[in-house]
């Protein structure tokens, strides 16, 4: 068997089991007791990011909003994170991105929409939930776009639609993970485009979905993609973390 084939029938298993076995908590690993892979003692001591900064999610001392918000300059109406990115948060995050941890990502996805719907008391929901594309290349190597099965999961649970196919990424990147801002920014010009396809209209409310969320550099190349098309859109972000 081919080194392909046999990296294929192992995601197909992990999925097949993550479907059908019952649920074990991805923390502790006993048996969690409910139909989510958390058990409820592991959930309470998972950490909270506290109230911030309405429109890049990162906390604040003593002051209504960033001085200097990078999601101004993204274009970006509000960023909504469930976790800061420590630990366990950083180890779930890494086993659903890397080791094709199906029950690491839905535990994270089923606690960022928990949490969701306090913040929209006195707002209308996005109308569409764009997950960062992947580019082919890596989604073949993975397996499959966490972005993505974190929109489903989101997309099912509240009952919002998603388009996984509207935003493509056209361009392979180096890892992000540890460069500073401006040369995140470099890597990802040109990275983005939309969609061949028939793209819909009167869009005028959307959110990206990501994992985790550093410098906002690609949520700001995302947001350039959509205006360019619809320039009064307004572009929320979602993320399972804010580092």
């Amino acid at each position: 068997m081919s080194t392909w084939n046999a990296r294929q029938l192992y995601q197909w298993l992990n999925f097949a089991q993550f479907r059908l076995l019952p649920a074990c908590c991805v923390l502790c690993g006993r048996p969690a007791g409910r139909d989510l892979d958390l058990c409820r003692s592991c959930e309470s001591h998972l950490p909270r990011l506290p109230e911030g900064c309405p429109r890049c999610a990162r906390p604040l001392e003593g002051t209504l909003s960033c001085r200097q918000c990078p999601a101004a300059a993204a274009g970006l109406a509000r960023t909504l994170a469930a976790h800061p990115y420590c630990e366990p948060i950083a180890t779930l995050v890494t086993r659903f991105k890397y080791q094709q941890d199906l029950a690491a990502g839905r535990v994270l996805a089923e606690g960022l929409a928990a949490r969701l719907p306090a913040h929209y008391q006195d707002a209308a929901w996005p109308e569409l939930l764009l997950p960062v594309p992947l580019h082919p290349s890596r989604w073949r190597e993975r397996g499959y776009n966490q972005a993505a099965l974190i929109a489903g999961d989101l997309g099912r649970l509240l009952g919002l639609p998603v388009a996984s196919r509207l935003l493509e990424r056209v361009r392979v990147t180096p890892p992000q993970q540890g460069l500073p801002a401006a040369e995140r920014r470099r890597n990802l010009q040109g990275a983005f485009a939309l969609a061949v396809a028939p793209l819909p209209e009167g869009l005028t409310r959307v959110a990206l979905i990501d994992d985790v969320v550093t410098t906002m550099s690609t949520a700001q190349a995302l947001a350039e993609v959509l205006h360019a098309r619809w320039p009064r859109l307004e572009v929320q972000l979602w993320c399972l973390a804010r580092a």
